[in-house]
């Protein structure tokens, strides 16, 4: 059984709060769900048969052209679950409570089966509709994994990887306007985003390999983004081994030890020295500073000073963990080196370029864990005070934030140009 989530009480892990009061609608015209063994014919079915549809159609276009073998519908079909209820049980389930909280694909039958009280509600409550399009996108590549003779020989985790590329490529087509019946903006795109990082492994290094493995959230944004952005032949590619080293989640440092910047600031002065610049350190004070400066940290060119907000900082520390501070700091001096070496300081490249330098620094701090790397990520894409330029605006998505970060985390500083 290839699942996607274990527990849905790991979906309020944090990010319920921020949830919105009411569903990013991404389907203006639904399928009826009649096909769909066991649906109660409501909405959130409705919305599911709409996506399951729409990518089918999808891959009957792409398998072809991808696997050069024709595509074939799922034979064993797609089933609709209230976890609460009694009826009988999905295929590759002995109970119907077996599938509480959770979707998967069924490889022995061929078939999808969904959670429609516990999962796909909660989903579309907190992260939108989009998010049970990326959900059902990725159950539905590892049907792709099946039709195309793919094995485990690298490892459940490899697997998961290429249905979030799967995915992505799917989710790319659909916000490019292809799909009958479904469209997402960078809005939903983002919140939808969201649920991956939410649909992580637990860091832990007694977890067992392949139990349940679906990467950490900076390994699953990574092969949802490489599919979204290079099409479906890009995931045969992808490894399933994760940037970070396994490593213990340490309990969070105390705030002002995470507000440290000796560190950050010596990575930045070898950059700039290598780039023919002269670094001159930031002061660090506590706010009020120059009139650009906004958010948590910011950035005052004369003279170079980062100013932080202790009280915001403390919000982020709580909800995500220190790393999520140490973030938000280093992207303030990244904008200090692009000033230092002469790079231009406003605007979308502006942006970009911070946010790749941010990843450089966050990937070079020694002994890094994946529970660091995946808070760094997730301020990256929750926060724009992470891409804000010189003027303190900010031009990116969360996609395009994560997209930069990434580059300057896999190819470190030379890859930010």
């Amino acid at each position: 059984m290839l699942g996607l989530v274990a527990l849905v009480i790991m979906l309020c892990a944090g990010a319920c709060t921020s949830a919105p009061p009411e569903p990013a609608r991404v389907a203006d015209h639904t399928v009826d769900p009649s096909f769909v063994h066991g649906t109660d014919q409501g909405e959130t079915d409705r919305l599911a048969a709409t996506v399951v549809t729409d990518a089918q159609k999808y891959w009957a276009m792409q398998f072809p052209a991808t696997f050069g073998a024709p595509w074939r519908d799922l034979d064993g079909g797609f089933f609709s679950v209230d976890a609460n209820g009694t009826g009988a049980p999905p295929p590759c389930a002995g109970d119907v409570h077996d599938i509480e909280g959770n979707a998967y694909y069924c490889a022995t039958v061929d078939a999808i089966a969904w959670d429609r009280s516990a999962l796909l509600p909660v989903l579309r409550e907190h992260y939108g509709d989009a998010s049970v399009a990326v959900v059902l996108a990725h159950e539905i590549g590892h049907a792709v994994q099946q039709r195309a003779g793919m094995d485990a020989s690298g490892g459940a985790v490899r697997l998961e990887h290429m249905a979030d590329c799967y995915s992505g490529s799917f989710i790319s087509w659909v916000v490019d306007g292809h799909s009958e019946h479904l469209h997402i903006s960078p809005e939903q795109l983002d919140s939808a985003m969201r649920a991956l990082t939410v649909f992580r492994d637990p860091v832990s290094p007694n977890r067992t390999k392949d139990t349940d493995a679906h990467g950490t959230a900076f390994d699953r944004i990574s092969a949802f983004q490489s599919g979204f952005v290079e099409g479906p032949r890009r995931c045969a590619d992808v490894t399933g081994k994760s940037l970070a080293a396994p490593a213990p989640d340490n309990p969070n440092m105390p705030l002002d030890d995470a507000m440290r910047t000796d560190h950050v600031s010596a990575y930045f002065r070898d950059l700039v020295a290598r780039r023919g610049g002269q670094w001159t350190p930031p002061v660090v004070r506590a706010a009020p500073g120059c009139p650009e400066a906004s958010g948590p940290a910011a950035f005052c060119a004369q003279p170079p000073t980062v100013v932080v907000d202790r009280a915001a900082l403390s919000e982020p520390y709580r909800s995500i963990g220190d790393q999520a501070v140490t973030t938000l700091l280093v992207s303030r001096f990244a904008l200090a080196a692009l000033t230092e070496m002469g790079r231009p300081t406003t605007g979308a490249e502006a942006g970009k370029q911070i946010a790749c330098l941010t990843g450089a620094y966050t990937a070079a701090q020694p002994a890094l864990s994946p529970g660091d790397l995946d808070e760094a990520l997730e301020i990256v894409l929750e926060s724009d005070a992470v891409s804000r330029d010189a003027h303190g605006t900010n031009s990116l998505t969360g996609f395009d934030r994560v997209a930069a970060f990434r580059t300057g985390a896999v190819g470190g500083a030379p890859a930010c140009g």
